[in-house]
């Protein structure tokens, strides 16, 4: 065992991610009596990554401090007071600590779920997996044969939303932005792709949804998010989930809808924040379900290893900063994934 492990630390507070974090070298010691130790083998990029380093919540924000929500590896050693776990088991490290950008991690047997094996498919169902089911359900309240507009929908949380909601009985419209990924969205059962790129979003919402878009799901903000509350339908639910496109700047989520009060009151619309750490209680019984749906082919899950880039592959924990910056950059397709080490 090396005497100490890689991590990135976060030394500035900015929503820029290069700038924000460093790599440092932490030495490597036993668990204490209470904690597990886990060598991390891969570790899961989300959007919002940028928002912690900047210090928007999910941190106290007092320098330096951990980066990363879900990792994925095998336990290393434990505590002599563990019981429910042994060494070799493979597991995910998820919480509202972030610390999973890192060889290796420290954590009580609360923060960790037993998984069915190594692959890294199985780390899109905890942050991505578990926001775009429960964000679904409870926030969007979906129910069989309603429309429901998917923003985002290649992206880590939109690829499993569209099945969801297929599962569900929803007619399902997915925004995307390339043909690459409108393909991926055709093969996962999508009925309406629509390529924000190459089609107007108000013109094709105008025309083909005259009576509007029952439940909205919203993760990129700025006009897109007025467009789209245009086009909510009477009774119908738009989810902010997000807002993308203000996470590198100060904007952040601040967006002004004109006479907001009473479009919502005259069409008994809602709109609704979502946000994944208010739903923990029911965590076990929507990962039970899409474990079992990923063990029995019937989830398909896309992972973006950085395989397709220029410098190829996300590795070890220098490749975080690209496989951050790549989907910020909007070119992935699936969850992006760090390749952290061996196992």
């Amino acid at each position: 065992m090396s005497k100490t492990f890689k991590k990135l630390s976060v030394v500035k507070k900015t929503a820029n991610f290069r700038e924000a974090v460093k790599v440092v070298d932490v030495p490597l010691v036993p668990p204490t009596d209470d904690q597990i130790l886990v060598k991390v083998v891969y570790a899961g990029v989300n959007a919002t990554d940028i928002n912690i380093t900047a210090a928007r919540y999910f941190t106290d924000g007092k320098l330096p401090f951990d980066i990363g929500l879900e990792a994925l590896g095998l336990i290393e050693a434990i505590g002599k007071n563990v019981s429910n776990f042994k060494v070799g088991q493979p597991v995910v490290s998820f919480g509202v600590t972030p610390k999973a950008y890192s060889e290796y991690l420290y954590a009580k047997a609360d923060e960790l779920v037993p998984i069915p094996s190594i692959k890294p498919e199985f780390l899109s169902l905890f942050v991505c997996g578990l926001t775009a089911t429960t964000g679904l359900d409870e926030a969007g309240r979906i129910k069989s044969g309603e429309k429901v507009l998917i923003t985002a929908s290649a992206g880590g949380t939109g690829h499993i939303a569209v099945q969801w909601a297929k599962q569900k009985g929803c007619y399902v419209i997915g925004m995307t932005s390339s043909t690459e990924k409108a393909k991926l969205l055709k093969e996962l059962g999508t009925d309406r792709v629509i390529n924000y790129k190459t089609e107007n979003l108000d013109e094709v919402l105008t025309k083909e949804f005259p009576n509007g878009i029952d439940v909205i799901w919203e993760t990129i903000g700025g006009k897109t998010y007025e467009t789209l509350f245009n086009h909510l339908a009477p009774k119908g639910r738009l989810v902010i989930v997000g807002g993308i496109t203000g996470y590198q700047t100060e904007g952040f989520l601040d967006i002004q809808i004109p006479n907001l009060n009473t479009k919502l009151l005259m069409g008994n619309k809602s709109l609704t924040g979502y946000i994944l750490s208010g739903f923990n209680h029911l965590f076990p019984e929507y990962l039970t379900k899409l474990i079992g749906d990923v063990v029995n082919n019937k989830l398909k899950i896309v992972i973006d290893l950085g395989q397709n880039t220029t410098e190829g592959e996300f590795k070890g924990i220098d490749g975080v900063v690209r496989g951050v910056e790549h989907l910020h950059s909007g070119r992935n397709i699936g969850k992006v994934i760090i390749k952290i080490q061996d196992h």
